[in-house]
This record gives C-alpha cells, sequence and structure tokens, in this order.
C-alpha cells in the first residue's frame, strides 16, 4: 500500500483521481457522516478523493488457526455433520439416497455460505435452512465443476496430454474458482483465469497449503465407499468427512479474509472514523494546515488553523500551528498579539509548563523579545520559569520592568522576584542590593509578605558569608 504524501509513516488511505497524491487519515480526517457531498476533495487540486484502505493488514491466516479448527464444532454447523453422519448409516434404498444426495447438495452450496461469511470475518456458521433458497448458486457450483473438469476429460480421446494439462490445471485452480464464487456468486467471475491468476498471486504460499486441504478433503469420501464397515465407524467417517469440508471452507474463507483489501473484496470497510462536528472541524482544519505547510503555501495554512480556532479557540496544537505560521510569515504583530493571548491561556488555565515551553520557542523564533506592554504577563511569566529553575530566562523578562512599566501596581513584586532570581543565579549581591532598596523605597511593604522576607533573609544571609 503507497505511504501518505505528508506522513512517511502512515499509510495513504485517500489517493486523488487528479493529482494521484495519497493522504492519511490525519491529512483527511473523519468518516461517512462527515462527508456532507460523499467525497472528500484533494486539497492540492480539488478533484474527488477514492478510498484505498486504512491500510491495517488483515489477520493473518495462521493466527486463525484455532478459530478455523473449531468452526465445525459450532451450531448450526454441528448439526448439519451430525444429520449427514447419521443419513449415512440409514439402511440403503431410495429414500435414503435421495437424503443422501439432498444433504450432499446443501452441503456443497453451504460449504460456499462458510467461505463468503468467514471472508466477512462472521465466524458464526451460517443457518442450513438458507441454503434451501439457493438453487441457482448451486447451478453455478455444478456448471464451475462441469467446466473444469468435464471438459478435459471430453478432450482426451484427441488430445491425452492436453486433456490431462487441463485436469491439472483445473485441480489447481479449484479452490480459487470456488472462493471467487463464494464471494461473487458469478460464475463468469469464477472461470476467469486472470481471478484465478490474481487470487493465487496474492494469497501466495498459503495457497499451497489450502491447495493440499481441498484435495484431502475432496478424497476423504472415498474411505466410506464400502457399506460393509462398521455402522459406528460409518458415522463417524461421514462426519470427519463433513468436518474437514467446512473445515476447508473456513480456511478459504480465512485467507480471503486476510487479503480482502488486496483483492479489492473489502467492500463494506468504512472509509474512515466519523467524529463529532467540533472534532471533526478541528481534525479537518490541522489536516489542511500541515499538508499547505508542507507545499510551503503557509498563507492557506494559517486561514486553515484561523478557521479551527473559531471552533475551538482553546485547542493546543491549532495555537502552537498560530504562532508557528505567524512566525514564518513575518507577521510581527498579529505574532506578539497571539504570543500573549496563548501565554495568558496557559497560565490562566494552571498549564504553567506548557506556557515556559511556548515562551522558550518564541525566543528561538525572536531572541531578546519582550513584552513591553504587559507587565502582569511577565510577572506571571517570571514566576513560572523560576519554578522550572529556568533563572537566567525569568530574569530577561523582568529587568528594567520599572522603565517598561513604571505605573505597575506589582512593581515590587516583581523586583522582589527579580532580586531573589539574582541571588539564585549568580550570588550577585551588587545586582540584588539594589533592586531590594528600590523595593524599599518604593514598596516598603513589600518586606512583610513572605516573599520579601525569604529573599532580604537570603541577601543578608549570602551578605555575610562573602
Amino acid at each position: 500500500m503507497e505511504v501518505c504524501g505528508y506522513h512517511r509513516e502512515r499509510p495513504g488511505s485517500w489517493r486523488c483521481s487528479g493529482c494521484s497524491t495519497f493522504y492519511c487519515g490525519q491529512c483527511v480526517p473523519g468518516g461517512e457522516e462527515n462527508f456532507n457531498a460523499g467525497q472528500p476533495r484533494c486539497l492540492l487540486c480539488s478533484q474527488r478523493l477514492d478510498w484505498q484502505g486504512d491500510g491495517k493488514p488483515g489477520t493473518p491466516f495462521w493466527q486463525r488457526s484455532g478459530d478455523i479448527l473449531r468452526y465445525g464444532f459450532k451450531p448450526p454447523a454441528v448439526w448439519l455433520i451430525l444429520a449427514v453422519g447419521a443419513a449415512s448409516v440409514l439402511p440403503m434404498g431410495l429414500l435414503t439416497g435421495l437424503l443422501l444426495l439432498f444433504l450432499s447438495l446443501m452441503l456443497t452450496v453451504y460449504a460456499l455460505f462458510v467461505i463468503a461469511a468467514v471472508a466477512a470475518d462472521e465466524w458464526q456458521p451460517p443457518s442450513p435452512l438458507d441454503v434451501m433458497s439457493e438453487g441457482g448458486l448451486l447451478l453455478k457450483q455444478i456448471a464451475l465443476m462441469v467446466v473444469l473438469f468435464v471438459g478435459p476429460v471430453l478432450l482426451m480421446p484427441s488430445s491425452m496430454v492436453l486433456g490431462m494439462g487441463l485436469l491439472a490445471l483445473a485441480a489447481l485452480v479449484l479452490p480459487a474458482a470456488l472462493m471467487i464464487l463464494a464471494v461473487s456468486h458469478s460464475l463468469g467471475a469464477a472461470l476467469n483465469p486472470l481471478r484465478w491468476l490474481q487470487l493465487i498471486v496474492t494469497v501466495g504460499v498459503s495457497y499451497l497449503l489450502l491447495w493440499f486441504a481441498v484435495m484431502a478433503v475432496t478424497a476423504a469420501p472415498s474411505i466410506l465407499e464400502t457399506r460393509s464397515a462398521p455402522v459406528l465407524f460409518m458415522f463417524l467417517g461421514t462426519c470427519f468427512s463433513v468436518y474437514t469440508t467446512l473445515v476447508a471452507a473456513a480456511m478459504m474463507g480465512a485467507l480471503l479474509n486476510e487479503k480482502a483489501r488486496a483483492l479489492g473484496l473489502a467492500w463494506d470497510e468504512p472509509r474512515g472514523r466519523s467524529l463529532s462536528a467540533d472534532d471533526f472541524e478541528v481534525a479537518e482544519s490541522i489536516g489542511a494546515a500541515h499538508v499547505y505547510a508542507q507545499e510551503g503555501r503557509f498563507e492557506d495554512a494559517l486561514k486553515g488553523v484561523n478557521r479551527g480556532l473559531a471552533s475551538a479557540p482553546l485547542h493546543q496544537d491549532l495555537n502552537w500551528r498560530r504562532l508557528r505560521l505567524l512566525h514564518l510569515l513575518k507577521k510581527e504583530k498579529p505574532w506578539q498579539q497571539h504570543l500573549a493571548r496563548f501565554l495568558r491561556q496557559q497560565l490562566s488555565s494552571g498549564m504553567e509548563g506548557s506556557a515556559v515551553q511556548i515562551w522558550l520557542e518564541a525566543l528561538q523564533q525572536r531572541p531578546g523579545f519582550r513584552f513591553d506592554d504587559d507587565p502582569a504577563l511577565c510577572l506571571s511569566l517570571a514566576r513560572a520559569l523560576h519554578e522550572r529553575g529556568r533563572l537566567k530566562d525569568a530574569q530577561h523578562v523582568l529587568m528594567n520592568l520599572h522603565q517598561r512599566a513604571p505605573d505597575f501596581r506589582q512593581l515590587g513584586d516583581a523586583y522582589v522576584l527579580l532580586a531573589q532570581l539574582y541571588l539564585e543565579h549568580q550570588a550577585d549581591l551588587v545586582r540584588a542590593g539594589k533592586l531590594l532598596q528600590f523595593v524599599s523605597r518604593r514598596f516598603p511593604e513589600q518586606f512583610n509578605s513572605q516573599a520579601g522576607q525569604q529573599t532580604q533573609s537570603m541577601f543578608k544571609r549570602l551578605q555575610a558569608s562573602g
């Protein structure tokens, strides 16, 4: 399966019918309930997107061996096995012969039902009663066997080599033809050599194991040809023959289920995963923004992010993306406004750690940047930085705050914190002392607070030890 053009680790679940671009479920999120027009469109050329599958591999055939072997013991399959076994030990006569013929024909069609059910990942055996209404499928199966085996036999008088070769080919493709007939109910498809080849190549080596199993089942009834065997032996032998027939059918269905996507049989697979209206709006915005950003279409990416933020203004990922896009587009003033709003949002929500990450990334984008018109935000941010050991960054936020915001009511708090930062980071008694003198003159009441007392005590302790 092709991979997404924008997330190389994800499968390309959608393919554009116009530009052949592959998208994953992250680029094109949502499911059937979210696709208003029934079909999502390409973000680059607006053409129809075709569903390619979710990329999840089918359950490996060998992991289903236990389910396959237990299949014949589940009702109603086990009742059919016992019924055929019981009929095999009845006294021979016209009625017994007709009953055995009826049950044999029912078993023939029932095996096709089993193949189709297991191929659709349905492991509850179908009801044998459903088989009675499928006379058309029985006729198609008979016609299939006639074409595959009777035709080559009729050719043998004129060309033994050709006839034997066709018989060998018929035996080889028999499981493939039966599987195709079971899931398509089409005789034409079951007789199509190209369909045989596709199925055999796609299934691979496992087809040989399947072929041996089907051949063994085909030969199993020969053990019952003698009616002189003990009754119990006849009963158990017939039950075993029917059981192996159903096991082989379940095996065929399991292989089809494993390779359903590769064979184009996953017709009922849901396209994506439907989301609520709000979640879809956000996911769609993120997906579009990512694609447009990868293509260098930053303005289009920003429009998508803005659309998502209109629905979810507090969404973390969308806010992060908007900040980065504004930086890439060199929109200085909108970048500053969004940064301040994003930081206040995180700090007011108690997400100081996230606020610190946002600020540190902002400094990488704009080295030396500070808020000159929002001293309250500077103080809150400095506290968050201080708590997380980012002492130098916290100093940067508060430096010269009296010049930038001389009327700030919490300037005393801010400079007590700045003095503490100088003491903790560099043991800078000179700068810390000047700040504490400034606070003492302008905000003497600040030393009544716990923070003021602790900072003053730390200053005196370091001063005495120095």
